[in-house]
């Protein structure tokens, strides 16, 4: 059987496991999609 992994590398595919370990719907995805790209865009603005 052939894993999907929409064109994700071995590292981004171990990212969506680990952020899909306590997520029960769809709404809990998005939380936690939108909590992580703050935190990105966060991180992105202290290094400037």
């Amino acid at each position: 059987m052939k894993t999907r992994n929409h064109g994700l590398d071995e590292r981004e595919m171990e990212l969506v496991k680990l952020l899909m370990a306590d997520c029960k719907s769809t709404g809990d995805i998005q939380a936690k999609l939108k909590k992580l790209f703050a935190g990105t865009i966060e991180q992105m603005l202290e290094v400037e």
